[in-house]
């Protein structure tokens, strides 16, 4: 019996997650100083590190999804995912 065979998937249209943007422009000296444990601070697990510390610090318990980032000579601008959840996916009938 393959796994597929045991598998329902309940395709209903429910909406489980809101996604906002939040765009942060930080001074580069003050990114670098967050990150600084990371050997590539231009990795996208730094700039979700550096996004998490900011919602802890705001108490925003939104979940970090895709983070992009920009950077010149003074700032990072970091465009980051934040996935809020409306409802349970989990509620099968």
């Amino acid at each position: 019996m393959s796994i597929l065979d045991s598998i329902v998937v309940d395709t209903a249209p429910v909406t489980t997650l809101q996604v906002f943007h939040k765009r942060l422009r930080i001074p580069l000296s003050v990114y670098l100083n967050k990150v600084g444990e990371f050997t590539d601070p231009w990795d996208e697990k730094a700039y979700q590190f550096f996004v998490q510390g900011y919602l802890d610090e705001i108490e925003d318990s939104g979940i970090i999804g895709m983070v992009r980032q920009e950077h010149d000579s003074d700032y990072v601008y970091l465009d980051a995912a934040i996935r809020y959840p409306t409802e349970s996916p989990l509620n099968f009938q």
